[in-house]
């Protein structure tokens, strides 16, 4: 190499280095959490629609963390550990996906800081089962899908019969809804009391004493909306029983869903309750 040229290298990588570095803001720099930490949102700051066709809920969402993972959103509240709503679209073809969850293990999400990653095992030796709010079998059309709806931010402490029945069979239901429609669009998510009871072994998760879904499909001609809830105990409650309009639903949770539908149209949808109108 030319002496010149040896002499005049390490003067232009300086510069280079210099111009990236005004350019370029330093990966993480000034904040040592970024990397790990999802964003943390006020009710000002959620965006009103997601990456997907999914319009996030808004409301209620001061202090949340915003989790984005394969197939579906979530807000995380660090005060209960779990959820406070799980946002997703279901489509046919995703009804027909065919991964399995075996060897499919819960796991800790590392988008929440330390103190705040309820793990699997904090769950054993209880009353109550991890109840998924994005089920693995809305989840099958992607083995990341599959992984990530394990991780444990995606669920709650819910009863074996509430979870094995009644809250399974409402989510057949919505793949059912699926493949009829074309996609449907869910947001579930638990409900507490004033002063929920705490359960786990070290992670004190707030026992949640019902569970809510809305469902919206858009298929032209027949566009519809509904809601369920369901209390959290292992107590008969047929579909039927826990259907509940969107409206009653938003009243209960204080969150605003299908917000960037129409203004006419979210009135109208949100306040039907006709169970009929989704089996035709």
């Amino acid at each position: 190499m030319n002496k010149y040229v040896k002499r005049l290298l390490p003067i232009a990588l300086l510069l280079l280095l210099i111009l990236a570095q005004k350019h370029i803001p330093l990966f993480n720099q000034g904040d040592e959490e970024s990397s790990v930490s999802p964003t943390n949102v006020t009710e000002e700051s959620i965006p009103a629609v997601s990456d997907g066709p999914v319009a996030l809920p808004i409301g209620a969402n001061d202090g949340g963390l915003l989790i984005e993972h394969e197939g579906f959103s979530l807000l995380y509240d660090t005060k209960t550990m779990c959820p406070r709503w799980v946002a997703w679209e279901l489509t046919a073809e995703e009804t027909r996906g065919k991964v399995s969850r075996e060897g499919v293990d819960f796991k800790e999400d590392e988008q929440v800081p330390e103190q705040y990653q309820v793990a699997s095992w904090d769950y054993n030796g209880g009353a109550y089962g991890r109840g998924h709010m994005c089920p693995a079998g809305d989840m099958k059309w992607s083995k990341e899908a599959m992984r990530d709806c394990h991780y444990m931010t995606n669920i709650c402490p819910q009863t074996a019969e509430l979870n094995k029945t009644w809250w399974e069979h409402l989510e057949r239901a919505c793949r059912g809804w699926a493949r009829q429609d074309g996609s449907v669009q869910i947001v579930c998510g638990p409900v507490f009391s004033d002063s929920p009871k705490r359960f786990g072994k070290k992670h004190r998760m707030a026992v949640p004493k019902g569970f809510y879904k809305v469902v919206l499909s858009l298929k032209e001609g027949r566009e519809k909306a509904i809601g369920f809830y369901y209390t959290n105990d292992n107590a008969p409650q047929p579909m039927e029983d826990a259907v509940r309009s969107v409206d009653e639903i938003e009243s209960m949770t204080g969150f605003d869903f299908f917000s960037s539908l129409p203004d006419e149209q979210e009135d109208r949808l949100e306040a039907m309750t006709d169970l009929r109108a989704w089996d035709k």
